[in-house]
């Protein structure tokens, strides 16, 4: 019924001509060897924990088809099959593509992955609004009732989850861990923090004190081997390694 998957992008794309042929495609696809609706998503039509991890007979083909060049209005069409059916890896695809971020944090909350917030092609905010954004999605979600469990069992064998602590720890490597002090206050979410966060902030300006030393050493042009020493030992007092358990030597 489906050519191999090995086929170029452009023959996928000349073989369904005309693009409404595409959505009839993309429809037979999430229907056929799909998991059940009800792992997918819940009574309220939002996604279950880690849903987007689900195998799909089918879902190379899906992706292949959601990529191909289409109009406006066929990957709207598109995002809701997606969307309907619970396919959300290409639902959030094509939220990135059309521009829907909003609505893509709502659904990735509820996905619980915060795989899906890092790396290369991670679902970062790109600004204090959409930060605050899913700040406060956070705490609505707190709010619900949380599920028993995963698709696993556990909840602790999944995946590392989307909450206020993780999420904060992103955000302070995002804009530097000051501003995300600040603004962690302003949502009312700096009391809910762990030690382990504000280790981590120590940790941090450490860090960006450590790379302005050496962008001023770079800049007078007298980078070598002991003034980097130098600008480490300037910037890494005992007290940052104390709370690690560990204590570096001093020559």
């Amino acid at each position: 019924l489906f050519p191999q998957l090995s086929l170029r992008s452009s023959f996928l794309e000349s073989l369904l001509q005309p693009e409404s042929l595409r959505l009839d495609w993309l429809l037979l696809a999430v229907s056929l060897d799909a998991p059940p609706s009800t792992s997918t998503m819940d009574d309220e039509g939002y996604p279950r924990p880690h849903s987007h991890l689900l195998s799909w007979g089918y879902s190379q083909l899906i992706l292949h088809l959601i990529k191909l060049p289409a109009d406006f209005l066929t990957k709207e069409k598109m995002t809701d099959i997606c969307r309907s059916c619970g396919f959300w890896p290409g639902y959030l695809t094509l939220c990135l593509e059309l521009e829907r971020r909003r609505e893509a944090f709502t659904n990735i909350v509820y996905l619980n992955d915060m795989s899906l917030m890092e790396g290369d092609n991670g679902w970062i905010p790109e600004t204090v609004e959409e930060w605050k954004l899913l700040l406060h999605l956070i705490q609505n979600k707190s709010t619900r009732p949380a599920p028993q469990e995963s698709l696993n069992g556990s909840l602790s064998d999944g995946p590392s989850p989307i909450n206020v602590e993780n999420v904060a720890l992103l955000l302070a490597k995002a804009m530097g861990p000051d501003r995300a002090w600040l603004l962690l206050q302003e949502c009312g979410l700096a009391l809910e923090l762990s030690e382990k966060f504000t280790r981590t902030c120590d940790v941090l300006r450490i860090a960006e004190k450590r790379q302005r030393y050496l962008n001023c050493f770079c800049f007078l042009g007298i980078v070598n081997n002991a003034t980097m020493n130098m600008s480490i030992q300037i910037c890494l007092p005992d007290t940052a390694f104390s709370s690690f358990g560990f204590i570096p030597e001093r020559p």
